[in-house]
């Protein structure tokens, strides 16, 4: 018998030679498979590749329109082909052709079924449910009749809200549910299904108090809420009536959810539910946000979708409340009576927002100094905010001579690719990234600034939305540079109360701020005729009546119906 040393020898060497075999076997298997791939690709007819190629060369040229229809026609003739059918499916989730893009990943579950295919059909086929011509989510009847409703009691449906999630978004809900409470009404806010598990809070209190004014959390497992678009709504709803029987409101006001109509959808099934009237409010259009790609994100089958699901709540509602002319002329264009659509813009309280000196502290820990110093305060989450000109602009300023600094301030999933494009253009010290601010220290990041830039790029929303934020840099007594975009030209009154540049164009937004560098005369009138402005014309306590109105009559008329 080996003594154990001995054993222990006989023992590795006994595992390495099995260890040798396993990597011999394991490369005459790959061997093997790449044969039979290799035959497989050589037995493929001709016809069968040079379709492949074609189809990837259309797709990779972003020729989607001939991608969709060359695909399309070959669908059936080369539903065997697993490379044709992958090439088919990368055309199809471009261009956003969703019934197509189903049929695909059907075809591929006949060659070879999987749990990653099943899944993957069900998500399409709940895209495709969702913006169904006149699909509501289930609300059952089992959620009890309504028993009486509260006088002033409005139950707001809304994506996210205050203290979980800062933005622009949250910010506007807060004004209107502390002035709405200021003037008698009795609003309840109710967050969507998932919030704020959704963006890792998973213990958040099923309700709380936010400034005085109750919020309903609704939660749900993983599995509902990253499975497809209609189950979500479907769970959404039926969640949500069990608020609305104990809330008991006299009236529902939805706002737009993250594609815009979602929160609508549901709002819609509960009015019906519960013979309730509905006020729309419209944040945003959000039909594009499909696709990165400006040249097609209005385009394609995805697009037409969302833009009738869209139209479809605006025409079912009571009313639609929107933030600017510009968006009520496009609500209006889509064949909505213009005595349903009202403008409630956004505004800003001027006794919290005011001007005042920088604070030391932030400055020198943010490096700024003496730096001329430029920026804009939003999530970092969306590309249509357009956060790649402020870097552009930085470091093509420096080239010029300009000590300035680029402030970006906020946080989001963004935020990596545009440290990255800041390291790619040697930005250094030209851009600061703050991350995630207090919201009780926001204003002081707004003081650090010379000038605050807009920077939205050409896409539909940033077209036709005004956003919150440059309304509170005018309140802090900030000059204003906005993308030449027309909701935006608005604020500034067409250059009154501030400068514009192209929009995406990081050149054209240094030429304008090196006019500001140099005439800090120029900047101060801005920020002089800007604070006005707002004083006079964007107080947010001044909306809080017109809601009232806008309540008023959507009730009246729902009575006499």
């Amino acid at each position: 018998m080996l003594p154990a040393t001995g054993r222990t020898v006989v023992s590795r060497s006994m595992g390495s030679e099995r260890g040798v075999a396993r990597r011999a076997a394991n490369r005459l298997r790959r061997l093997v498979k790449s044969t039979l791939q290799r035959a497989r690709t050589a037995r493929q007819p001709a016809d069968a590749r040079a379709d492949t190629r074609t189809l990837q060369t259309l797709t990779d040229e972003r020729r989607y329109d001939e991608a969709v229809g060359f695909a399309a026609e070959r669908m059936d003739a080369r539903s065997g082909d697993k490379g044709f059918l992958t090439a088919a499916g990368t055309a199809f989730a471009k261009a956003g052709a969703l019934t197509h893009q189903a049929q695909v990943v059907a075809a591929q579950r006949r060659l070879g079924d999987s749990a990653r295919l099943r899944r993957q059909e069900r998500l399409l086929r709940g895209r495709l449910q969702e913006t169904e011509p006149g699909w509501l989510p289930y609300v059952p009847k089992s959620s009890g009749p309504r028993h009486g409703v509260v006088p002033g009691r409005v139950l707001h449906l809304l994506k996210a809200s205050l203290p979980y999630r800062q933005s622009g978004y949250t910010m506007r809900s807060q004004y209107l549910l502390d002035s709405q409470r200021d003037t008698g009404l009795d609003p309840v806010a109710l967050t969507a299904l998932g919030f704020p598990r959704q963006i890792g809070v998973p213990d958040a209190p099923p309700e709380d108090e936010v400034h005085g004014t109750r919020h309903v959390r609704l939660d749900a497992a993983p599995a509902v809420l990253d499975g497809p678009f209609d189950t979500y709504l479907d769970a959404y709803a039926m969640a949500a009536a069990a608020i609305v029987a104990e809330v008991a409101p006299e009236l529902l006001h939805v706002h737009s959810g993250h594609r815009g109509y979602e929160a609508a959808l549901v709002g819609l099934a509960l009015a019906r539910r519960f013979d309730l009237p509905l006020v729309y409010e419209v944040r945003g259009f959000f039909e594009s946000l499909w696709s990165r790609d400006l040249d097609w994100n209005e385009r394609g089958e995805a697009y037409e979708r969302r833009f009738a699901t869209e139209t479809r709540c605006l025409a079912e509602a009571d009313a639609v409340v929107t933030l600017s002319e510009s968006m009520r002329a496009e609500i209006i264009a889509r064949g909505v009576p213009a005595d349903h659509v009202f403008v409630v813009p956004n505004g800003v309280d001027t006794d919290a927002f005011r001007p005042g000196e920088r604070r030391g502290e932030l400055v020198d820990r943010l490096g700024l100094g003496d730096a001329f110093t430029f920026g804009y305060v939003s999530n970092l989450d969306h590309y249509r905010e357009g956060h790649e000109a402020l870097v552009e602009a930085a470091v093509a300023l420096r080239h010029q001579g300009v000590p300035a600094v680029a402030l970006i301030i906020g946080d989001g999933s963004r935020r990596d690719e545009l440290e990255a494009l800041a390291d790619r253009l040697d930005a250094k010290d030209a851009v600061v990234f703050t991350g995630k601010v207090p919201h009780d220290e926001v204003l002081d990041y707004y003081r650090l600034l010379d000038v605050f830039v807009v920077p939205r790029v050409a896409e539909r929303a940033a077209r036709l939305v005004t956003p919150l934020k440059p309304f509170e840099a005018m309140a802090a007594g900030l000059p204003v540079v906005v993308s030449d975009l027309e909701a935006l030209l608005e604020i500034i009154g067409g250059g009154e109360r501030g400068r514009a540049f192209r929009a995406g164009d990081g050149e054209s937004l240094a030429e304008t701020l090196v006019e500001m560098y140099e005439d800090p005369g120029l900047r101060a009138e801005l920020a002089e005729r800007g604070r006005a402005w707002v004083v006079a014309e964007r107080q947010w306590s001044s909306n809080a009546h017109a809601y009232a109105g806008i309540y008023a009559t959507v009730k009246r008329s729902a009575a006499s119906t």
